[in-house]
């Protein structure tokens, strides 16, 4: 029988929350889109220290074995660590990314997970960074849980990360590398330009700013920026303030 389901996503968390290394928020799997072979999971987070241990961003299980999806980051270095439970092995996924996450930085992180495909990917910032596939296809599978899902600490061995964290979404199938883009330059879109707000225009495509005289900003570590004269009257009155 083929298994149908409709899509459905949920923002766990909103604004930006403090967090502690002990600290966490858990969302139980009845208040959670009903997930049969997909999943992916978006925040934006900001560290404010690297952690000498495995640093806990999200989980979901009741246990260290049963943790599909599990996002860590690597002692020290805060290297993104994604896991899953698969029906061979309780750790499957990647190990490390090859870049840390810088503190006080607000990152935005995807997380997408699918059997059907046997993958999971990771994205930074609208930026595919990492995969990882399922070598024996007819016999290895993802297993998915029931258990509770934790933003920070969850069980007694996952420690959590000290930083903030906000927009939290958890959805039942596996976002495309557009979606994710769409993603993360939602928040951006939200916010009302004012008199006063500063600016910055972005290809969505190539992920590439038009920087004005004088002014730069901090858009990760593959921003490149040209230079723009300035605005006529007629585009300042427009809206380009």
């Amino acid at each position: 029988m083929t298994k149908h389901i409709v899509r459905e996503w949920v923002e766990l968390i909103s604004d930006p929350i403090s967090m502690g290394n002990q600290d966490q928020r858990v969302f139980e799997n009845a208040d959670l889109p009903a997930v049969i072979d997909k999943l992916s999971v978006t925040i934006r987070l900001k560290i404010h220290k690297h952690e000498p241990h495995y640093a806990t961003i999200f989980h979901k299980g009741t246990n260290t074995d049963i943790r599909t999806p599990i996002l860590q980051l690597t002692p020290n270095k805060s290297k993104l660590h994604a896991k899953f439970t698969g029906n061979w092995t309780c750790s499957a996924g990647i190990g490390e990314l090859e870049d840390g996450l810088v503190v006080n930085k607000w990152y935005h992180i995807a997380y997408t997970l699918s059997d059907p495909e046997k993958r999971l990917d990771i994205y930074v910032d609208g930026e595919w960074v990492g995969f990882y596939c399922i070598q024996n296809v007819k016999t290895q599978k993802v297993i998915f849980n029931n258990g509770p899902f934790y933003v920070g600490r969850s069980t007694t061995h996952h420690i959590g990360f000290s930083g903030e964290i906000c927009n939290v979404r958890y959805f039942n199938w596996r976002l495309s590398a557009e979606e994710v883009k769409e993603d993360f330059f939602d928040e951006f879109q939200k916010k009302p330009i004012v008199y006063g707000s500063r600016i910055a225009l972005v290809h969505v495509s190539t992920r590439k700013y038009l920087s004005t005289k004088k002014i730069q900003y901090d858009l990760g570590p593959d921003n490149q920026q040209y230079m723009n004269k300035g605005f006529t009257n007629d585009e300042k009155i427009a809206g380009f303030l």
